[in-house]
């Protein structure tokens, strides 16, 4: 594949993950560098580092297509690699397997969780404070 095809290819597989991060995000532009900045704030979201290195160079490269004139047959940067990637992750991001889904699907389980402790820890303590209250009035009784 030449590199001006491959470069297209990039930039279309780029402008769909722009458009899929767009949505996610309720933005109307840099919605791949709104994804990038709430990825740095999510410290513990799985494959978080791996996930940052690329969505960072491939923001830098996408901007070197904007900016550099001919870019599309002096770049030589572009793999295939390059735009399967982009790809997969624009699926992750449908499909709510990228990092930042991830991350806040565990994150709600998890207040879901706690929640339900304090429920039933709070029942339990009741339960504990009516049976000493009848066991107090049986008694003196």
């Amino acid at each position: 594949m030449g590199k001006k095809k491959l470069n297209n290819n990039y930039i279309k597989a780029y402008a769909q993950l722009e458009s899929r991060c767009q949505e996610k995000f309720g933005v109307t532009a840099g919605g791949v560098d709104e994804y990038v900045k709430r990825l740095e704030s999510a410290r513990f979201a799985p494959k978080r580092e791996e996930v940052l290195g690329k969505l960072s160079a491939y923001q830098a490269l996408s901007r070197r297509f904007d900016t550099e004139p001919n870019a599309l047959r002096h770049i030589k940067e572009v793999q295939k690699d390059d735009i399967k990637w982009v790809k997969k992750f624009t699926g992750a991001l449908k499909g709510k397997k990228d990092p930042i889904s991830r991350y806040l699907k565990s994150a709600r389980k998890y207040a879901r969780g706690r929640k339900a402790r304090r429920i039933f820890i709070t029942i339990l303590i009741l339960a504990v404070i009516a049976g000493a209250a009848v066991a107090a009035a049986a008694f003196l009784l």
